[in-house]
């Protein structure tokens, strides 16, 4: 039918078995069906733990399980990760208080669990960015009406030239990790890590920086090319800053193959660097999730 789920549904809605406060998943982790009174997988849904300023440890704790870290068998290994979950906790609230939400952001609550695993070596890391906004039409009050009229026959207007053509151009640079350290024909060991330059044009900056990322890495990653993004959400969060306001961020991305949906997210007051570090976190979970490369190194991997 096309119409997009009602996450607030009984029984089937994606919020129907979710749970945020501390205490609540804690008695959740006890006895679940002291908040449930039938199994989510008996009407084909599942419970959902979510992150929030609500949170207690045991929410990033069963986020760690979830991760494969910290399975209760490990006495020691299970303190361990209740001192994770709490400093990441720590994170999570003083995140939260400068405007991000992690109820809708799985994927970066993963991530920062990953990043606080000893051996975790991300697949790039981004040196440096930049970006080029041109346009001919400086007409604000026109603008709109303008855009994608015929201005006649005159081919050398400057809206027909215009029309149709990237609006934006990044240029980013990325390092990636060197995982095969076998020396060459010539007896030569290989660099630990390599720098690659992309340049790509887009449909406005953040269009632009998209392209550019995935340009850079499907030549070391083609799982890559499975990837889209489905939604890009913006909200101001205090307005009486202007045009200095914090900018919270939010991008959806979707895996072609198997349709699978993650979500991520960033503050802050250059809309372009929140979006930028959103992107770098989408595809940064989907080498992590979807790609065959193994993301533990050795500490003189890092980089």
């Amino acid at each position: 039918l096309n119409r997009t789920p009602n996450q607030a549904a009984p029984y089937v809605g994606s919020s129907a078995f979710a749970h945020k406060g501390g205490l609540h998943v804690a008695a959740m982790e006890r006895s679940p069906m002291s908040y449930q009174h039938v199994e989510p997988t008996q009407v084909g849904n599942e419970k959902r733990v979510l992150i929030s300023e609500l949170s207690g440890r045991q929410n990033i704790m069963g986020k760690i399980k979830e991760a494969g870290f910290g399975d209760g068998s490990d006495t020691e290994n299970d303190k361990t990760v209740s001192e994770r979950a709490t400093a990441i906790l720590t994170r999570v609230k003083q995140l939260e208080n400068i405007g991000y939400t992690f109820e809708g952001a799985d994927a970066s609550v993963h991530l920062m669990i990953l990043h606080s695993t000893r051996g975790y070596c991300p697949p790039f890391r981004v040196l440096d960015y930049s970006v080029q906004v041109y346009d001919y039409n400086i007409d604000s009050a026109s603008r709109v009406i303008l855009f994608g009229q015929d201005m006649g026959k005159d081919e050398d207007h400057p809206k027909n030239q215009r029309n149709g053509n990237p609006s934006a151009r990044a240029t980013i640079q990325l390092r990636t990790p060197n995982y095969d350290d076998m020396p060459n024909e010539k007896g030569e060991v290989p660099p630990l890590y390599s720098d690659q330059l992309e340049v790509a044009d887009g449909d406005g900056p953040v269009d632009a920086l998209a392209s550019a990322l995935k340009r850079a890495l499907i030549p070391s990653h083609p799982s890559l090319t499975s990837l889209e993004l489905v939604d890009y959400k913006v909200r101001i969060l205090d307005p009486e800053s202007a045009t200095a306001a914090a900018t919270r961020v939010m991008i959806e991305f979707r895996n072609t193959e198997n349709d699978e949906t993650w979500t991520t997210v960033s503050v802050d007051r250059n809309i372009i660097s929140a979006s930028l570090n959103a992107l770098v976190d989408g595809f940064e979970y989907a080498l992590v999730e979807y790609a065959q490369s193994c993301m533990l190194c050795e500490d003189d991997y890092a980089y």
